[in-house]
């Protein structure tokens, strides 16, 4: 009977216990249309900017020209202005140079990208700056059409970047 007592208190006790909703947020579809007319594509729950096709860095250069400055602070702003404050932005490199070496000038690149998103308006907490050097080719680097489009920065906004 004991026994009996002690799993029936169990199950009443876990069927009594909360359900939470899932944590896991989505975009307005105002948001979703500020995305799309920025040039952005859905990536699983995110979304990506891929610049590769609108802001390839010439080797070794790291340092946006004043028109890729005020393009991605338009971006920013436009972003802001349907509450998204932040994005994780990603650096990259194609194979020449060593890996120290592209790794720091990755980085420099987000970095770059980065500046102009806050210009624009982004909140400079809520961005996540990384440099992948050359470990993530869109392209092969045996050609140089390939080294040039492995030099890169992409820009990802997920749910969490929207207040």
């Amino acid at each position: 009977m004991r026994q009996f007592l002690l799993a029936f208190s169990f199950l009443a006790l876990s069927a009594c216990q909360t359900v939470r909703p899932s944590s896991k947020a989505a975009f307005t579809p105002q948001q979703e249309s500020a995305l799309r007319q920025q040039g952005f594509e859905p990536a699983g729950d995110d979304w990506q900017f891929g610049m590769a096709d609108r802001l390839l860095f010439a080797t070794e250069e790291s340092t946006l020209i004043p028109a890729q400055r005020g393009a991605i602070g338009r971006m920013s702003g436009a972003l802001r202005a349907v509450g998204i404050n932040g994005a994780r932005v990603e650096g990259h490199t194609d194979s020449t140079g060593t890996a120290s070496y592209n790794q720091a000038l990755s980085l420099r690149r987000a970095q770059a990208v980065a500046d102009a998103l806050v210009a624009g308006g982004m909140a400079r907490p809520a961005m996540r700056v990384a440099g992948m050097g050359a470990r993530v080719p869109v392209e092969s680097n045996r050609s140089a059409d390939g080294r040039r489009e492995n030099r890169r920065v992409v820009i990802i906004v997920s749910p969490a970047d929207a207040h």
